[in-house]
């Protein structure tokens, strides 16, 4: 059995780890399995670039490479230009690829998409496969006109049109026309959806894109030997944290420069609970962010940046006594999972695929989704109960139990096969 992965980067963001992750641990399992990426980062020999692209030793490459970029910026600005109000914080790349001549010299029995944004795949480049594709959807694009999460908007399940993120009112807009794309290159594809969520998937199944495709659920997997607990006074001590006080865990890829990240919402909960604790009583760590004065927590705050080691991504969970994922729109966030993994409670709204992660009152606490004075009440609940360690037993228990690299690779493997034997 051979695989082909597809993703635009292998090491940087969420969805790109979350394949790295899969691959690796498929690859130990005896299948082969390429990971086909835009952009690497990692070592690892079994990651291969796309042909045509970021190659510095092939001077043609790298003009093309730069014509390419430029091209691409030039039609982002005559696209989006027209669209002065548009969210563009949400909205993904159309794709402008050079992905068909690295498949066109592979063997492989089956494809396997992840996160293919940042113009990677355009889908006309699958005209040739014949073979059956897997696609991890880790957002809503897949199914949407331009949005990565829909928010309140439905127009999904019949047709995008007068795109609200796009402050358009006009019926055949650009969320339209893409739409329109989709539908009609996706109509010769051979498509086996996986959602890490129940929520992801449910939207999926009543998405006029993807309803006649087969939609099954497997989560994300983690390393649960890197992702371990370990003392929690030595971790803040590693981190220069005062062991005294209660710690707050913050983080994730832009975490307070990306609205749906939610910082505003978490500034807003900190005012709440400052009225309950003292600064010399809790301090924060943030990673993902650089510290900039206009950031109000009311409680001293220590930023590490990005944080690119997994095992400097655990200490940092190690040292938090709470973790706290106030996203507004979520699929199945890595912050959470990994937070878990170490042993420490989760606080989030209760959206998306958080609740397939935490168990109210039991590893974390589901917050009402957007209400502040509920995530304050739940920050506090996690602070004040767990002197006995219940929620970190069962935060660790949860992920042992359900969500092991090792398990959900073979889950992955067990589809293969039946895809491949229906062939």
């Amino acid at each position: 059995m051979k695989i082909v992965t597809l993703s635009t980067k292998d090491s940087f963001g969420g969805a790109a780890r979350v394949a790295f992750r899969l691959h690796e641990e498929i690859n130990k399992k005896g299948i082969e399995d390429i990971l086909l990426v835009n952009s690497k980062r990692t070592s690892c020999k079994t990651v291969h670039l796309a042909e045509n692209y970021h190659d510095p030793q092939n001077r043609i490459v790298g003009f093309l490479n730069k014509y390419k970029l430029k091209l691409q910026e030039k039609r982002r600005r005559l696209i989006w230009g027209g669209y002065p109000d548009m969210q563009n914080k949400i909205l993904s790349d159309i794709a402008i690829s050079l992905l068909k001549n690295s498949l066109d010299k592979l063997d492989f029995d089956l494809v396997h998409m992840h996160w293919v944004g940042e113009s990677y795949v355009d889908f006309t480049e699958f005209s040739n496969v014949t073979k059956p594709i897997i696609w991890t959807i880790h957002d809503c694009f897949s199914f949407t006109g331009l949005c990565s999460y829909f928010e309140d908007c439905d127009k999904y399940k019949t047709h995008c049109n007068a795109c609200p993120q796009l402050g358009s009112t006009k019926e055949k807009d650009l969320s339209y026309k893409v739409f329109e794309m989709k539908k009609k290159r996706y109509s010769s594809l051979r498509f086996h959806i996986v959602s890490p969520s129940r929520w992801l998937a449910d939207a999926a199944k009543g998405s006029l894109l993807l309803n006649k495709y087969p939609v099954t659920v497997i989560p994300n997997g983690i390393d649960t030997s890197v992702f371990a607990p370990m003392n929690k006074e030595e971790a803040k001590k590693s981190l220069s944290l005062d062991t005294a006080k209660k710690t707050i865990l913050f983080g994730g890829i832009s975490a307070m420069a990306d609205p749906r990240k939610g910082g505003e919402l978490l500034m807003e909960s900190l005012k709440i609970l400052s009225g309950m604790y003292s600064e010399d009583e809790v301090e924060l760590l943030i990673f993902g962010s650089e510290k900039r004065d206009d950031y109000q927590f009311n409680f001293p705050a220590k930023f590490l940046g990005y944080v690119s080691g997994e095992a400097d991504l655990a200490l940092a969970y190690n040292a938090a006594d709470v973790a706290i994922v106030p996203s507004t729109h979520e699929n199945f966030p890595n912050t959470i999972l990994e937070s878990l993994s170490c042993g420490t409670p989760v606080v989030a709204f209760n959206i998306g695929g958080n609740p397939d992660m935490i168990d109210h009152h039991q590893n974390g606490y589901l917050a009402k989704p957007y209400d502040t004075g509920d995530l304050t009440v739940g920050i506090v609940y996690c602070l004040s109960h767990n002197e006995d360690n219940s929620l970190s037993y069962n935060a660790r228990k949860k992920v042992l139990d359900n969500f092991r690299i090792e398990d959900i690779a073979n889950r992955y493997i067990e589809l293969y096969k039946e895809i491949l034997a229906n062939e």
